[in-house]
């Protein structure tokens, strides 16, 4: 639950952070200068300058959102509501296949839209494949789209075009909006024509609006967070048949602080609300519970009778197990449009204050909001102050008010915690080795000059022992090869279980075991049952078809189905991948640190009975986060080969599904007709033999990566310990010459050691305490 009294704590501890890491800064720019007639200079600028980016990360602090709802709940109203105008696509059709960032930045006067050259690259080639495959139909796949009437044009595009631009930057919502349409259009027409182009499967990055918060200047809580950033997902329910939704949606709500879900309520209790709650049952498989928030849309169309906010909430609570007596501020109603509209008239309000309201074309839909039956009448009546009014009024009934406090109260809660806490690691981190360096410094002036000389030698030797220590580890190979084994054994498993066969290929058991194909499942086995042939393939594995369209639907369709049902299974199994690489994970900092303890803590404990110190010891550690398992996609190696209306003498070996017209004579009709066949047996052949292969790449791809991470890990953890032995060392080749300065010059650098280490120990305390602050704020704690 998110408190109203936990706002304050971290928005003025996020206040008191950003003040003390200037401080630090003006520190590390004082150290900088005041020793920069020497190497250790330029070091301390390089600290200044990590403490500078630390502070900006608090400053400008990510606050990251995902939206996710069943297709028509009215998700992209809500976003554009938000943002204060029509920025997304919408249209009765699904419409979102492309998960979507948007920045708020208040600097902004209009939106702008980025597309990297990653994403740019994808559907260039995306827009090929399209060419090639539209130029192979008969129909140049207008059969294909029926379906879909609002892809026809950009379908003939291109065709005739060949290649469609798309702009890397994008200005204006209008431009946006058109952008983004054709993006979306793309995908989608890519699953109806050539399913296996899919760009979804090939994209890293997602595109990003940055845009104006409309109602930034009157909110002091823009001003005092960073950026609000939302992600517009696909629903659960968006996908058309051949569309692979599931990891593109995943990844987005990982990288998520919170999760909103969309529910419309004026279907709760129909017949969708079954699917709908399977939907939300997989977003929390996703994602978790604790990280939920629920906004119920349409409620400007309850009615007497309809379901009370409090049974609303009770309702929630029962079906999702969200926003039950305890967590009061996890549901919210709201209404959509009546934001938007209100949002939307305001922004343009804010931008031309000058505007007659004949002039404005945000009027009438608002007025259609607000003033009833009669609004067209009243419209002419009403003055911009009186619409002003009621946008104010409708913004405050649409129930968006409490949701957007509350739900940046919830990322506030989960995200600046983290974010602080990072920077005062770094800052407390780099406080410590400024500190240590100054004050051993500072100690070996005064001594002899031959002790100087023999603890160097010896700083060296401590620095030979450890890199012997880095080539003769045995026991991390040892880790290696069991991590491979298990990963092995996981995917030989996975393979097993992927593989298919005619018996079980259509089987209705195979339709309930995952929704991500079941649609594909059912979709072929309607066509079996149309053709009534329903158990005659099986003897032999030949499916007969009348059409070209028929048989290259099915064959869509069956291309589809076990590629999406591996990639199911390779889901399921990335928990229990992710498990035993934290487990190998630990045994490998065990092993590292108890080879290379000893060395360190006896160099420290020599250098504090040397020199009267107390330095600090290192803890480096390989973070859960520098080894996160990234999933490897399988890639598509399938191929379609359409061969129109000719007969096939002969095919290659890789053609592994062809549909070949024969001409049958027939006696009823004494003509002569085309049907075309599908060989059954030859896709489960070729598909099986798909899995066998890709999961083999799987396998190589994951051991290489884990070879290379392992040993940039190693390295990172060698590199950090010589870095302190390194230090000292340096340190004490400093003092030897610091001690050939003259007494005056001498007794200042004493006096500047002696400032900075007092100010740097007092900020180590500062930060010490602000660090256990922010543990108080962690959520989980």
């Amino acid at each position: 639950m998110v408190s109203d009294a936990l706002k304050p704590n971290v928005q003025d501890l996020q206040k008191d952070v950003i003040e003390l890491l200037g401080q630090i800064d003006a520190l590390m720019g004082r150290a900088s200068s005041a020793l920069g007639s020497d190497s250790a200079g330029k070091k301390y600028g390089e600290l200044q300058q990590e403490i500078n980016d630390a502070t900006s990360n608090v400053k400008d602090l990510a606050l990251r959102m995902a939206i996710v709802a069943p297709m028509k709940a009215g998700k992209s109203t809500i976003i554009n509501a938000i943002v204060g105008q029509d920025i997304l696509p919408s249209r009765n059709a699904a419409m979102t296949t492309l998960p979507t960032e948007i920045v708020f930045y208040t600097e902004l006067s209009e939106p702008i839209l980025i597309l990297t050259p990653q994403i740019l690259a994808v559907f260039q080639e995306t827009l090929l494949a399209l060419k090639r495959k539209i130029d192979t139909l008969e129909d140049r796949g207008h059969s294909k789209i029926a379906q879909y009437p609002h892809l026809a044009q950009l379908l003939e595009k291109i065709q005739a075009m060949g290649v469609v631009s798309i702009p890397a930057k994008t200005v204006g919502r209008s431009q946006i909006t058109q952008t983004l349409t054709e993006l979306n259009d793309l995908i989608r027409l890519c699953s109806v024509i050539e399913p296996l182009a899919d760009p979804l499967q090939s994209l890293l990055e997602v595109p990003r609006i940055y845009t104006p918060f409309w109602h930034s200047q009157t909110t002091e809580q823009s001003n005092q967070l960073g950026n609000l950033v939302i992600i517009d997902t696909p629903g659960p329910n968006e996908a058309g048949e051949n569309l692979r939704l599931l990891n593109v949606v995943y990844e987005q709500l990982q990288k998520s602080s919170l999760v909103l879900i969309v529910l419309d309520f004026t279907q709760l209790k129909t017949e969708a609300a079954q699917q709908v709650k399977k939907d939300v049952e997989r977003v929390i498989q996703l994602r978790g519970k604790e990280n939920l928030y629920v906004l119920i849309n349409k409620v400007d169309q309850r009615t007497e009778g309809d379901m009370t906010p409090e049974q609303v909430r009770q309702f929630v609570a029962a079906e999702f197990g969200i926003g039950g007596s305890g967590e009061t501020n996890r549901v919210f109603e709201i209404a959509a449009r009546w934001a938007f509209c209100a949002t939307n008239f305001l922004l343009e309000l804010q931008q031309y204050p000058s505007l007659d309201l004949a002039q404005m074309t945000t009027a009438r839909a608002l007025a259609q909001q607000a003033l009833g039956s009669r609004w067209e009448a009243k419209l002419n009546r009403v003055s911009v102050e009186d619409l002003q009014d009621e946008a104010e009024y409708l913004w405050k009934e649409s129930g968006f008010a409490p949701f957007v406090e509350k739900a940046i109260n919830g990322l506030m809660e989960r995200a600046a915690p983290r974010c602080m806490k990072s920077a005062l690691n770094i800052a407390y981190s780099r406080l410590m080795e400024l500190h240590d360096d100054v004050q051993l410094r500072g100690s070996a002036i005064a001594k002899d000059e031959e002790k100087l000389r023999l603890e160097v030698g010896a700083l060296e030797a401590d620095l030979h022992r450890l890199e012997l220590c880095r080539t003769q580890l045995r026991e991390v190979d040892k880790i290696k090869t069991h991590l491979h084994n298990e990963l092995n054994r996981i995917l030989e498993v996975l393979k097993d279980k992927a593989t298919v066969s005619i018996e079980t290929f259509f089987s209705e058991e195979e339709y309930q075991r995952s929704g991500v194909f079941k649609k594909v499942a059912r979709g072929i086995g309607n066509i079996l049952n149309t053709l009534e042939l329903r158990g005659s393939y099986k003897q032999t594995g030949i499916i007969e078809f009348s059409s070209s369209d028929d048989a290259e639907k099915f064959a869509t369709l069956a291309i589809t189905y076990p590629k999406q049902r591996a990639e199911s299974l390779l889901n399921n199994v990335r928990q229990q991948v992710e498990n035993i690489i934290e487990q190998s994970r630990q045994k490998l900092i065990t092993e590292l640190v108890s080879e290379t303890q000893p060395i360190i803590e006896q160099a420290n404990q020599r250098l504090n009975e040397g020199f009267n110190l107390n330095l600090s010891l290192p803890t480096p550690t390989l973070k859960p986060a520098e080894m996160t398992f990234v999933k490897p996609r399988i890639k598509s190696g399938f191929r379609m080969v359409d061969q129109g209306h000719e007969i096939v003498k002969k095919r290659e070996w890789w053609h592994w599904l062809w549909i070949v017209p024969f001409e049958q004579k027939v006696e009823k009709s004494q003509k002569k007709e085309n049907f075309y066949t599908v060989s059954l047996k030859e896709i489960i052949k070729e598909s099986n033999s798909f899995i066998e292969q890709n999961i083999e790449t799987i396998k190589q791809g994951m051991n290489q990566y884990l070879d290379e991470d392992f040993q940039q890990r190693i390295d990172t953890f060698f590199n950090n310990l010589d870095h302190y032995l390194s230090n000292y060392r340096d340190s004490l080749r400093q003092a030897q010459q610091d001690q050939r300065l003259s007494l005056d010059e001498k007794g200042k650098l004493m006096g500047e050691l002696e400032s900075i280490g007092s100010q740097s120990m007092e900020q180590i305390k500062k930060t010490d305490i602000y660090i256990k602050r922010t543990n108080e704020l962690m959520p989980g704690r």
